[in-house]
């Protein structure tokens, strides 16, 4: 089996909710596609996190690494040196994370299996990995918050994570107050977005942070930092009762290892969308042991099933489940093998990719 072409392209698709969501400035919401074709005929899909920031970008990038991989088997695990080092780090290997999924979708296809299977992930033993509802957008109101928890709950979600660090402290603090009321003993994360919040906290405001929200018994706090400042996440993990998460930025493992290595993070939080791929998210579980792995999604139907069965596989602890409401998730099911997803030529019309890039903060 060897690839024959490899193609990437943006799609625009309309938020189902009537929310308004930070950073979105309509309720379009625009993803980047992979698509990685074999000559037996079989087609991977697969999705970048790139699609959130520059979908427009995809196409060219995708068009520049196709020339290193036409000829190559899918099963050659050492693909990315392929590809020259511009495209190890940053916006390249976010793309190129979509063209592993994309690579592994084709391989567990060619099995005819689902991928958590053909990673090793066992059919008889249940995996105990926690599914939490992610929404509670930085915009919202406390009675916002209040109708947003009891719709998780009706759902059936036992964890819920907001965003913070947009609005006044005050404002923040009765969202979270409104949100542990309704929640009850159910688990809170709180997400002070700092990776994309141009509104950045400094040290002690983080460290004061984690002190409030030990009042709501929050399991976590995430992105206290931008994510280049691990020596003020290492610092912060030493003194806060509070539990850090972070990672979600990260793209390369030598970055991982780092957190690793500094103790940076109590809980580490790979996307295979944009942290390497399956390939890149193995050596993360590796080390940091998947009971300390919770799984970023903030994408399509495509990134959510990745994650999943990636998930399953490692039998990881959390999983973010994205309760932004996308209409293309659905009519881009699969047959349930790969990552059980299929766009056909019918939906990259109906969906296709708007001028204007969506997502402003």
């Amino acid at each position: 089996m060897k690839i024959t072409k490899v193609i990437g392209y943006g799609l625009s698709s309309p938020i189902k909710s009537k929310f308004t969501y930070y950073g979105y400035q309509t309720n379009i919401k625009n993803i980047g596609i992979v698509e990685v074709h074999t000559d037996n005929g079989l087609i991977g899909f697969g999705e970048t996190y790139a699609g959130v920031y520059c979908a427009e970008l995809i196409a060219p990038t995708v068009k520049y690494l196709e020339s290193y991989l036409v000829g190559l088997d899918p099963h050659n695990t050492d693909i990315i040196n392929n590809i020259p080092f511009i495209g190890r780090s940053g916006l390249v290997k976010c793309i190129y994370s979509g063209i592993d999924i994309a690579i592994h979708d084709i391989l567990s296809k060619n099995k005819n299996v689902p991928l958590h299977q053909y990673l090793g992930g066992s059919l008889e033993k249940p995996n105990n990995i926690k599914l939490y509802a992610s929404n509670g957008s930085a915009k919202f109101s406390p009675k916002q918050i209040e109708n947003d928890v009891k719709h998780i709950l009706d759902l059936g979600y036992t964890s819920y994570k907001m965003r913070i660090g947009v609005q006044s402290k005050d404002i923040d603090l009765k969202r979270l107050e409104t949100a542990k009321k309704y929640l009850g003993n159910h688990n809170l994360m709180v997400d002070a977005i700092m990776g994309t919040n141009p509104n950045k906290w400094d040290y002690n405001e983080a460290l004061n942070w984690g002190k409030n929200l030990e009042q709501f018994n929050t399991l976590w706090l995430e992105e206290p930092f931008t994510p280049t400042f691990v020596d003020e996440y290492s610092k912060l993990l030493s003194e806060s009762k509070t539990k850090i998460a972070g990672g979600e930025s990260l793209n390369q493992f030598l970055e991982f290892k780092i957190y690793k290595d500094k103790k940076a993070v109590d809980i580490i939080q790979p996307d295979v969308t944009n942290s390497g791929g399956i390939i890149e998210c193995n050596k993360v579980v590796d080390i940091f042991g998947n009971k300390n792995t919770a799984m970023h999604v903030w994408g399509s139907q495509v990134a959510i099933n990745a994650n999943e069965h990636f998930a399953k596989a490692h039998n990881v602890d959390y999983l973010e489940v994205p309760l932004m409401e996308l209409e293309i998730n659905d009519y881009i099911k699969g047959n349930g093998t790969g990552i059980d997803i299929n766009i056909t030529d019918d939906i990259k019309s109906k969906y296709k990719l708007k001028n204007k890039i969506d997502f402003k903060l």
